[in-house]
């Protein structure tokens, strides 16, 4: 969301939190979408969101898949430049 990182505050789902501990930024899923509670006290990084989504398919890929390591992280990659 907006190159944010965000963690589940409760076991609800309803209330996601920044992942930086530092940070007080709150958002409210409603069942639609997402809605801001509170301000984060620091700028976007994008670049972390893209990064962590990128190793999260690696993962993901190696879970699921019984390709060899190159192969997983070469579809990654393609994934990761057509979007």
């Amino acid at each position: 969301l907006s190159g944010y990182r965000y963690r589940r505050a409760n076991k609800s789902q309803i209330i996601w939190r920044c992942c930086r501990n530092d940070c007080a930024g709150r958002v409210r899923f409603d069942g639609t979408g997402y809605i801001k509670v509170t301000d984060h006290l620091h700028v976007p990084n994008p670049e972390e969101t893209i990064s962590v989504e990128f190793k999260s398919n690696i993962s993901s890929g190696a879970t699921i898949s019984h390709d060899p390591s190159r192969r997983i992280i070469h579809q990654a990659l393609l994934n990761f430049f057509l979007i």
